[in-house]
């Protein structure tokens, strides 16, 4: 499943999303990723907690790399490579002198339903993986099945270091009020990981320019929807394309205007919490783009669940919102593009200047949508959370994700990375080899990356430099378990805000009707939301001022 469709599950089930995060290697990522929670409720006694890893400060390090008793290690997977005794499994059994046992969640309909029938069994996996699931994480830690690894993480630095190094905020949104951290940070997306894209063959074609304003954006999806831009004579293509169901596909117009967002909360100057879905820009973007579906200028089936990537390869779309991975030459969803339309071009533009003359890129979040833990049935915590940091060594972590230079990957005359197996390759699957085990169980977005090409790091860090306004107007709560109002109403006002919205587009609901969504979404909590959301978030702002004060802000 593509990045687009993990964020569409997210969507569905947490409070806020970011974009997944893997979102550094071939598209396949985020970006988003949900808001993480946090300790009110989960750390009222850290005596629960199954093992103090605050003894672990003071003793020795664990030499990992040579003990003489195997461990063995069950591991809860489900994204990356899956299969039993590979290659690489093989390799770091016998570096660490470990056993592990991969204990594969059934995918991204039933996988959390599995791990909480895991965690409540007593066949709990050592390493426990999730996503979102805000509310049972408090409940495990209450119930002291987690291990609390904040000593451990000041011992062995590794993962420490490297979250510091991107974004201290990041391990903010992993602790508890009381310092512990119970659950590693397994992936983050880059500040922003998308850009628009658009197709230069079908401008070139036109003898048009790469649009710089939203008018000139909406001239460009007419265009390509009404003068045949792939000359061959049918009525075929369309301006917009992107993944159905998801309101990202409309970044270009959402942000446009100010205080306005698909699902997250703002913010404004004076520290004013809102719900973007609300607001008077929502009411904007969301007019201005089923405009544009009336006229024909997108594709129909947007409005359904559908898979962008699949419809790529038919070439009938000529701008998207996506990965900036998709730069890189082992895109996948690009490869198979290219594989059908050989002559084409599709190239990254710059974001287009719209109403408020802000140009803003879709921010991703700092915290992780995915996390992982270590449970109280492992024989010897230390020793496994120091062994899984040394996995995530610069060197460790390349030989675990791209494999052995010279045998699964070489580097080109310019010193970049060529993939002899690719890691999403159908070789790496049928040679049982391995790359990318455990993946999203820490994935590096730095230098270990080494898939991306300079162009594709240039444009990673032009995304993130670019969203940093609209970053500061969002929030990104701590702790939605413990955000009342919201656990309680979230569902209906959600529900009724696709409903409306996405019905508006599709013209099966009508734009005059906004005053009576928002008294809809009133009656159904959301006063009493942005009551709490408030007094919220001033005490988080209180406590990320405290915690950056005292880990210094990257």
């Amino acid at each position: 499943m593509n990045m687009k469709k993990i964020a569409s599950v997210v969507l569905a089930l947490a409070l806020s999303v970011s974009v997944f995060a893997a979102c550094g290697s071939n598209g396949n990522s985020s970006a988003s990723s949900t808001a993480s929670t946090e300790s009110s409720t989960a750390s009222t006694d850290s005596s629960t907690a199954s093992t103090d890893s605050s003894a672990a400060a003071t003793g020795d390090k664990i030499d990992v790399l040579n003990q003489s008793e195997t461990m063995d290690v069950s591991v809860a997977v489900m994204t990356g490579f899956t299969a039993a005794d590979s290659r690489v499994q093989k390799e770091l059994e016998e570096k660490y002198n470990v056993k592990f046992n991969l204990v594969v969640l059934p995918g991204w309909a039933d996988g959390q339903s599995q791990i909480s029938l895991l965690m409540a069994s007593n066949d709990m996996p050592n390493i426990m993986w999730w996503w979102t699931m805000d509310t049972e994480y408090n409940k495990w830690v209450k119930a002291g099945l987690l291990d609390d690894v904040s000593a451990y993480m000041d011992k062995y630095t590794v993962i420490r270091d490297y979250y510091n190094k991107m974004d201290p905020k990041t391990l903010f949104y992993a602790s508890e009020a009381d310092g512990s951290i119970y659950r590693i940070p397994g992936d983050v997306a880059e500040p922003s990981c998308e850009n628009l894209w658009i197709r230069q063959d079908w401008l070139d074609n036109l003898n048009l320019k790469a649009p710089t304003t939203i008018e000139e954006l909406n001239e460009v999806l007419r265009a390509f929807t009404e003068d045949d831009p792939d000359g061959n004579g049918q009525n075929d293509t369309y301006g917009l394309g992107g993944d159905g169901y998801d309101f990202r596909s409309f970044w270009p117009w959402i942000q446009s205007y100010d205080q306005t967002h698909y699902s997250r909360f703002c913010v404004d100057d004076n520290g004013v919490v809102t719900y973007g879905p609300a607001n008077e820009g929502t009411k904007n973007w969301v007019s201005d783009v089923a405009d544009l579906y009336a006229k024909g200028y997108i594709t129909p089936n947007i409005t359904q669940d559908t898979d962008r990537d699949e419809q790529m390869a038919n070439g009938g779309f000529g701008v998207t919102y996506s990965w900036c991975a998709w730069n890189n030459p082992d895109s996948a969803p690009m490869m198979s593009f290219y594989a059908s339309n050989p002559d084409a071009k599709w190239v990254p533009i710059d974001m287009v200047k719209g109403s408020n003359g802000n140009p803003q890129e879709d921010p991703a979040t700092s915290a992780a949508w995915a996390y992982f833990a270590i449970t109280n049935t492992a024989s010897d915590p230390e020793r496994l959370y120091a062994t899984w940091d040394d996995m995530c060594d610069s060197d460790n972590y390349i030989a675990r994700r791209f494999g052995i230079e010279g045998t699964d990957y070489k580097y080109d005359e310019n010193g970049q990375y060529v993939a002899i197996v690719g890691p999403d390759s159908e070789e790496n699957t049928s040679k049982n080899i391995g790359l990318k085990l455990f993946d999203n169980l820490m994935n590096r977005k730095d230098e270990c990356n080494i898939s991306n090409t300079p162009e594709t790091t240039a444009l990673f860090n032009k995304s993130g430099e670019n969203s940093r306004y609209a970053a500061a107007h969002l929030v990104e709560w701590k702790d939605p378990a413990s955000f009342e109002s919201w656990t309680e109403c979230s569902a209906d006002i959600e529900a009724e805000k696709d409903q409306y919205l996405w019905g508006v587009i599709a013209g099966q609901e009508s734009i005059d009707d906004w005053d009576n969504y928002v008294a809809t979404l009133n009656s159904l909590g959301l006063e009493d939301v942005l009551a709490e959301a408030n007094e919220d978030y001033a005490e988080l702002s209180a406590q990320m001022e405290e915690y950056l004060a005292a880990h210094g802000e990257a």
